[in-house]
């Protein structure tokens, strides 16, 4: 009969390996393309099994990291608050905005500018600095805007104390031949150029008075702090100064679980001799928060 052989034809059929149905595909891994250069962040992500993580460009100039994201090279990076700030609001001079793709995912930590002398010099303020050579900060780097405001809002402009913009370590090196009279360097105070300059003689200026306030008017994301006395050789006092929050940032269009599980891995798996972070302010960044981000702190905030 016709449905007892449709039946015998079923049997045999699996009796064969050929007539079974093919292995399931592996699942796709979601692939993010990254550009951070912070090392705790790449080794946590290095370790998340469902996501493939792409590093695609070089990190650590905000301003360009900024435009990196709005053109869609990039989908989460870090950047200075106060450049994801102005591009988010058209701000940027080197990129008329907005910038609107760009959104918050977590507040780091703090940034601080370092206003560096050469050891031989006799310059005690910004306003000092008029016909000196001095290096400005990296090429699209938010340190580079912040030394810029701070020299015009001083009266200064970049060709009256010709400005260069280099990297930091290229700045402290001229800074000890003395082809460089000042530098400004933004980093964690502590660490890397600022260090090896001081062991070299160089002095720290404080960066303060009524002009900070004026800048910080427009600027809401520069923020008042201290270098501590005694955290680089020769520094016999406390250096008041400004600085700006690192945040880590993305794209619009990652998807909201992607972005929840970066965050849930940052926060939950941070090793043994890692600073803890500050959930309280890491909400607070400068760009509306990613829907990832907003569900990863309600959730947090539920279960506490």
């Amino acid at each position: 009969m016709p449905g007892s052989t449709a039946i015998r034809l079923a049997l045999l059929c699996l009796a064969f390996t050929g007539c079974t149905q093919p292995a399931a595909a592996p699942a796709k891994r979601d692939v993010l393309r990254i550009a951070v250069t912070d090392p705790y962040l790449k080794a946590t992500y290095s370790q998340l099994s469902d996501i493939s993580i792409e590093d695609v460009t070089p990190a650590g100039a905000s301003v360009l990291t900024v435009m990196n994201l709005q053109r869609g090279i990039v989908d989460v990076s870090v950047a200075l608050a106060d450049a994801a700030y102005l591009g988010y609001t058209g701000q940027l001079e080197e990129a008329p905005g907005p910038f609107d793709q760009l959104r918050g995912m977590a507040v780091l930590d703090l940034n601080t500018l370092h206003l560096l002398v050469g050891a031989n010099t006799h310059i005690h303020s910004i306003d000092q600095l008029k016909g000196r050579h001095v290096a400005l900060g990296p090429t699209g780097s938010s340190g580079a805007v912040i030394a810029e405001t701070l020299l015009k809002a001083n009266g200064l402009t970049v060709a009256g104390v010709r400005g260069e913009r280099v990297s930091h370590l290229e700045a402290v090196e001229r800074l000890a031949t003395r082809d460089f009279d000042a530098a400004f360097v933004i980093q964690i105070p502590g660490n890397g150029p600022v260090m090896q300059a001081t062991r070299g003689g160089a002095r720290l200026l404080d960066v303060d008075g009524p002009l900070i306030e004026e800048i910080r008017q427009h600027r809401p994301y520069l923020r008042r702090t201290l270098i501590p006395k005694g955290v680089y050789p020769g520094q016999d006092k406390p250096i008041r100064t400004i600085g700006v929050d690192r945040v880590l940032i993305c794209r619009a269009d990652v998807p909201e679980g992607i972005v929840y599980r970066l965050l849930d891995a940052y926060f939950s798996a941070r090793p043994e001799g890692t600073p803890p972070a500050d959930l309280e302010r890491a909400p607070a960044t400068p760009l509306p928060l990613h829907p990832g981000a907003a569900r990863y702190y309600r959730q947090r905030e539920l279960s506490r």
